[in-house]
């Protein structure tokens, strides 16, 4: 990975002022998401605990498919909580005659990058996560030339995307996995100037905000019980 690929993973970005435009600043919040790290995995340990994080999260689901292992053209990548492995996504660019030159608006000719092989440990759902990995990819693409990143998601997930702010698009139902039972849409950012990665920080940080906010106001509303509790 370049050194200013380094500099943007590092989170430096999420403090510009334009990430403060739904929710002042706010040093608790940045502090939680000081605590994960994105990695670009390189060496041969890294990819056999990529491999097994990925089937670990995907067979228990029905999910898990050989072709789902990232080919020679995919950027891997892992995302550390403190030390401990807790996500993992692959960057790939897509082919010319791809499902996302036909649907996405404006993206004829373009050059975009697929996020799949999003994998979570299962104690950090409901967490930063999720905002974190789609952050990270946004940025990934915008410093690595890409007009788009995108992506293909589960209907029955698909709000928890749009929720952080990735732009949904509306087509006929693709079937991935083979099954019409089980319907799947695009979901994009568009990612070729600055102003739509000022989008991105802004979507992120009050996604943070959010999350740190109620996860707080959940622990005061406990602590006011139990002290009720102790009190009689």
């Amino acid at each position: 990975m370049r050194l200013q690929d380094t500099a943007i993973l590092t989170n430096q970005d999420i403090s510009a002022p334009a990430s403060y435009a739904a929710a002042s600043k706010d040093d608790d919040v940045l502090c939680e998401v000081q605590k994960y790290r994105t990695h670009q995995i390189t060496d041969g340990q890294m990819q056999d605990e990529y491999r097994e994080f990925l089937q670990k999260a995907f067979k228990p689901l029905g999910l898990y498919r050989e072709n789902f292992l990232p080919g020679a053209s995919s950027s891997c990548y892992r995302i550390n909580f403190r030390d401990q492995l807790v996500a993992i996504f692959r960057l790939t660019p897509v082919s010319s005659d791809s499902i996302f030159h036909r649907v996405i608006p404006g993206a004829s000719g373009a050059r975009i990058l697929e996020v799949n092989n999003v994998a979570v440990d299962e104690s950090f759902k409901g967490s930063l996560l999720l905002g974190v990995i789609l952050k990270d990819c946004a940025l990934l693409s915008h410093i690595k030339g890409y007009n788009f990143v995108a992506g293909v998601v589960r209907r029955q997930v698909l709000s928890v995307f749009l929720d952080f702010g990735t732009v949904p698009v509306r087509h006929e139902p693709l079937h991935v996995l083979g099954d019409p039972g089980i319907c799947d849409y695009v979901t994009y950012f568009r990612t070729d100037e600055r102003e739509h990665i000022d989008y991105v920080l802004a979507r992120s940080y009050h996604y943070f905000h959010r999350k740190v906010t109620m996860s707080k106001i959940d622990a005061d509303r406990l602590s006011l019980r139990l002290r009720a509790q102790v009190g009689s």
